[in-house]
């Protein structure tokens, strides 16, 4: 079973496979900031750590197009936890860098 630990809090919850980010964070009680939850409004950015790239689903073109609206990184490591689904693996979640960035900027 996929598990994935909230940094920096290191709360940690195992999931099924193909659970969204985000709602592993609110079931496992995560801090994580999130607003519309369905790739509107970009408030759930996150960075993610795994140890494979396929441990994530893929990101699709919507998720994709509003981090390149924000400015944020679109390779893959920056996530927004409404859509990024683990798929296998541990994953890590920073959620500090939510404090880095701001859902106001999207352009």
């Amino acid at each position: 079973m996929p598990k994935i630990i909230f940094k920096p809090s290191h709360l940690s919850i195992d999931v099924p496979p193909d659970t969204k980010l985000l709602r592993a964070g609110i079931k496992s009680g995560a801090p994580i900031r999130y607003g519309c939850a369905s790739c509107k409004c970009g408030t759930c950015g996150v960075k993610v750590f795994c140890s494979q790239e396929s441990e994530l689903s893929v990101m699709d073109a919507d998720e994709k197009e509003l981090l390149a609206r924000m400015n944020l990184d679109t390779g893959g490591r920056i996530r927004l936890a409404c859509r990024a689904k683990i798929i296998s693996g541990n994953c890590e979640v920073d959620l500090d860098f939510q404090d880095t960035y701001s859902p106001d900027d999207v352009g």
